[in-house]
């Protein structure tokens, strides 16, 4: 079981990376803003943090330094790969749904779906079990998943008038997807 003082700068690493990573993307995104490189910057920032949440939660947990494999290596370019995909596929939807767009979008989910199939093979866990708690924390975590998209949209598509209440829309999402995740990882633990 994983001490108090992990879950909570575990928690603390992915309020602050995934803030970041969104800050940073949102800076590449819009054009209005004139801040491209400093975006990639930041953004590169947010996910090295992110990122680090791996090791940290497997020494904390009393697992010792993860020791990557072929798989853990194919699951982690099967993600990138894969958000790279969905990130380019509702970009190109942001004004006008199209075929590309909605075609690289669900390529992304695809390459995305094999990347947690892979890690699960890669860490010795069998299929997921579906089960009235599980299906609770992926409800949980698809309308977290939703609110921070809404709170993107607010910023990025409807205006400059909805920057703020979009970004506290999105770290109202943020936050729930990341207790989520912390819950489980602390039940799992």
């Amino acid at each position: 079981m994983m001490k108090k003082s992990a879950l909570a700068a575990i928690s603390v690493m992915g309020t602050v990376g995934g803030l970041l990573l969104a800050i940073g993307l949102c800076m590449c995104l819009l054009p209005e803003w004139n801040a491209f490189p400093p975006g990639v910057i930041l953004a590169a920032i947010g996910l090295v943090t992110v990122a680090a949440i791996w090791p940290v939660s497997r020494k904390a947990s009393g697992k010792g330094a993860p020791h990557p494999t072929g798989l853990h290596v194919l699951a982690v370019f099967l993600g990138l790969v894969g958000a790279l995909g969905l990130g380019i596929g509702l970009v190109n939807c942001l004004q006008t749904v199209t075929t590309f767009g909605l075609a690289v979008g669900i390529a992304g989910l695809v390459l995305l779906f094999l990347a947690f199939v892979a890690a699960r093979r890669a860490s010795g866990k069998g299929a997921v079990s579906v089960n009235g708690k599980a299906l609770l924390a992926y409800a949980v975590g698809i309308a977290g998943a939703l609110v921070l998209g809404v709170g993107m949209c607010l910023t990025m598509v409807w205006g400059a008038g909805y920057l703020v209440p979009g970004i506290l829309v999105g770290c109202v999402g943020l936050l729930v997807c990341i207790l989520n995740g912390v819950l489980r990882l602390g039940k799992t633990a």
